[in-house]
């Protein structure tokens, strides 16, 4: 185990726990508390850029497209609430909790948590559920320029169609805890860290609901796949002069696609054109013309309009400015549920024995410099987590059970036979066996799959596998022409790998107990006294506090480094984080952190952070500047309650959807308003040439 990560990741998380060693006057009762921290509400940060967004919806709802569309049909989007929320918060809280058995024990707890909620609603016009057969008649403008008049008709009474207000609900919600525990232990007499017990747990939750979606069918195709062909390639066809078919929109784009050329203007010797695009009225424009942007043909087939059988595209011309279009729609409103959540957590426990660290050397003071030794070391810990999908609700599902489709059965088929393909991997094999039968499970529905462990109970298997790797017995590692490495084989027992509740379990693990064991080396020092003053004009004194090594500028002794110098084989000895070789670590091109500057200042006497401050220029144009100042225990531990649990991440919902309101034998949801909204403007745009 590397010594040098060792210390990194102690001394990194150690700063944040308070401390104190033996100085007179710093002592510590049971029930002291401290905490600072600050929740920032998103919504209003970005409240500029959400007013934008209203004032384009709003513009584009009340537009001339709009208008249009509504006055031929009555179709309407007639008003939109963008009901929604976002959080996010940091709180930094401490307190002594005991002080038994010569032990003065302190919990720290580091949150932070973000919660995005959407309730979005819109209110449109549109025609009820059912079966609608629709004329569409339009008239040409006199002016060329101008729009054609249309009107959208019932067909069966001749009359407007009869259109109902609907509401539709997309409601969604993204939650994210992570929170950092630390319990540590330190010694009454010389107040130094004799043990410390870590957890970083993180929790997700999110889910997206969506009712009233209304879904449109023409003649039994959605919306969504008009223009499609029966091959992989969407859109309309263009034909090659022998017959072959490529993409329209591939005509007239420098490439000759068709295999005789013809969907790119071809010439003779002569340098005159002699392949055209024919129009459906049976005239004819060149090649060149096609995809150019401007509409040649009468009904502009020449740009991709007209070529497929599109929404109202069979029309009748009744007289010489007058067209007549038919459809037949089915229109559905459809709901659908999607919801997940996950969550991982590390526990780690690092034991010093008889002799502990002095981790801050109190009172601190500018550009000051302590160091020691670990002698002693013992580490155990475990780590896991879950990944739970709830399985789809979905108005297409039959009996509201997506299990019971074809494309899902299929999935588990193909999933089924991946792992018993490693299950019969003689190399390596894994079965996922929920069961404990020793055989692959075989999937047939969603709970088969979710919730999904980390780790799997078939990491038994793979932990065998590196038993195996590394045994002695069989000799397998001399055969190869190495040393058979026994004292690896011993560690690795003695590490006592393991599986316990589903979690990746190991040790307590002694380091110094190791044969080549030597005392890890430790140091740390403050920088410059800092002074600095919030917003409500309070003034901060503080120090900061770093992990270093010997070779630091602040070292009393100068001959500690003995003139050593980096040979590139390895780091040089720098504990990641540190000031010595600062200047390796400048480059940070493209990173809008890169200026920021994030200060915690500890207290003097007491060792324990005592204000944040925040300062990052690029982050915006403004720039910004989030600033944590001394709070009270109680507030803190409220919003921590309220916000960062990661056993259930997910704060609150703005929509709440009935069960019974998820329907069921339809399509999948589509887009309703504006897929007719603009199913109408194609149709009129084809009446413009």
């Amino acid at each position: 185990m590397n010594k040098i990560a060792i210390v990194a990741l102690l001394a990194t998380i150690l700063l944040s726990a308070s401390a104190s060693t033996a100085v007179e006057d710093s002592t510590f009762a049971v029930g002291d508390e401290w905490a600072f921290g600050k929740e920032i509400d998103m919504m209003e940060e970005a409240s500029s850029e959400i007013s934008e967004l209203e004032n384009k919806i709003t513009a584009l709802i009340s537009g001339e497209e709009a208008e249009m569309v509504k006055n031929m049909s009555g179709l309407e989007l007639k008003s939109f609430d963008l009901n929604n929320e976002a959080i996010i918060g940091f709180y930094y809280t401490g307190d002594v909790v005991d002080d038994f058995d010569q032990m003065i024990h302190m919990q720290t707890e580091q949150s932070l948590y973000s919660h995005t909620v959407l309730g979005t609603t819109i209110t449109s016009m549109f025609p009820a559920e059912g079966t609608h057969e629709l004329r569409l008649e339009c008239t040409e403008s006199e002016e060329e320029e101008e729009i054609p008049d249309c009107n959208l008709l019932d067909n069966t009474t001749g009359e407007q169609l009869d259109l109902e207000e609907i509401t539709t609900e997309i409601g969604g919600s993204m939650h994210y805890v992570a929170k950092v525990t630390q319990d540590t232990w330190w010694t009454q007499d010389t107040h130094e860290l004799a043990r410390t017990e870590i957890t970083v747990a993180i929790g997700v939750a999110g889910g997206i609901t969506i009712i009233n979606v209304p879904n449109l069918t023409f003649d039994g195709v959605s919306i969504l796949d008009m223009g499609e062909n029966e091959g992989e390639d969407e859109g309309p066809s263009f034909v090659c002069g022998n017959g072959e078919e490529v993409p329209f929109d591939w005509v007239n784009d420098g490439y000759e696609d068709c295999s005789d050329g013809s969907d790119e203007q071809q010439y003779d010797s002569e340098g005159n054109k002699i392949n055209w695009f024919d129009c459906h009225d049976g005239s004819e424009v060149w090649v060149d013309q096609v995809n150019d942007g401007y509409e040649d043909c009468p009904d502009g087939e020449d740009e991709g309009y007209g070529v497929d059988e599109g929404p109202f595209s069979d029309c009748e011309e009744e007289e010489e400015e007058s067209r007549v279009c038919y459809e037949t729609i089915d229109i559905k409103l459809e709901t659908a549920v999607f919801e997940m959540s996950s969550e991982a957590s590390i526990h780690l426990v690092f034991d010093f024995g008889d002799d502990p660290m002095n981790v801050l050397d109190l009172p601190l003071d500018e550009n000051k410099y302590w160091d020691g030794e670990m002698s002693r070391l013992t580490v155990s810990g475990d780590v896991g987590g879950q990944v739970d999908i709830a399985k789809p609700q979905l108005s297409l599902c039959p009996d509201l059970d997506c299990d019971q489709l074809p494309e899902m059965q299929e999935l588990y088929s193909e999933l089924t036979n991946a792992i018993q393909e490693l299950h019969d991997n003689e190399e390596f094999s894994i079965t996922v066996d929920r069961d404990g039968d020793g055989l692959p499970d075989v999937i047939t529905e969603w709970n088969n799959l979710f919730p999904m462990y980390i780790p799997e109970t078939w990491m038994d298997q793979i932990f065998q596998e590196i038993v195996d790797q590394i045994a002695c017995e069989d000799d397998e590692s001399a055969q190869e022409g190495e040393d058979c490495d026994e004292t690896a084989e011993e560690e690795f027992e003695k590490l006592n790998l393991r599986i316990e509740n589903n979690r990746f379990a190991f040790g307590p693990y002694a380091l110094h107990e190791i044969e080549d064991f030597e005392p890890l080396p430790y140091a740390f020092e403050t920088g410059e006294k800092e002074t600095v003053q919030a917003t409500d004009g309070t003034t901060y004194e503080g120090y900061q506090v770093f992990p270093t090594d010997e070779c630091s500028d602040n070292n009393p002794d100068e001959d500690a480094c003995n003139g050593e110098e980096d040979d590139g084989d390895d780091d040089g000895g720098i504990v990641p984080g540190s000031r010595a070789g600062e200047e390796d670590y400048n480059d940070c091109e493209g990173d809008i952190f890169c200026d920021s500057e994030i200060i915690w200042f500890h207290d003097a006497k007491t060792g324990h952070p005592a204000y944040i401050n925040m300062d990052m220029p690029n982050l915006r144009e403004d720039g910004y500047r989030i600033e944590m100042m001394p709070i009270d225990s109680a507030t803190a531990d409220a919003q921590v309650a309220a916000n960062a649990d990661t056993d259930n991440p997910e704060k609150t919902t703005l929509i709440e959807i009935p069960k019974e309101e998820v329907e069921e034998d339809s399509l999948l949801p589509g887009f309703g308003i504006i897929a007719a909204g603009s199913s109408l403007l194609f149709v009129s745009r084809r009446f413009k040439s």
